[in-house]
């Protein structure tokens, strides 16, 4: 893993300019739709959780994919990365707190009260 990301980082300083983002086909890979609403939403809410992520430091956002997607558990995230334990554990609840922000909706948007 530690291979993988620091190839990645490598990669990322080389080519920040051009940066190549691969669609993920939820059709393909998701489960099967339940109806147009229900799916038009998930995809909504899918495109916005991972521009939320996108904006996030790759510092903030390493941890978090790592712990929230990948499910690998503090030590081993500071074994891949190369970080105390602490300094994971602070990076992930900071975050999570700037990922919360990110996708707070500001009063006056979305439901009408």
């Amino acid at each position: 893993m530690s291979i993988v990301r620091n190839t990645c980082y490598t990669w990322l300083r080389k080519n920040h300019t051009q940066a190549l983002l691969t669609e993920f086909d939820e059709a393909f890979h998701g489960p099967e739709m339940c109806n147009p609403e229900t799916e038009q939403s998930r995809v909504v809410d899918i495109a916005t959780v991972r521009q939320a992520l996108e904006k996030l430091p790759v510092e903030f956002r390493e941890v978090l994919v790592l712990r929230e997607v990948e499910e690998l558990s503090y030590k081993e995230i500071a074994d891949v990365t190369g970080l105390a334990i602490g300094t994971v554990m602070s990076r992930l609840s900071r975050a999570r707190m700037k990922l919360s922000n990110r996708l707070a909706v500001p009063v006056g948007e979305g439901s009408v009260a």
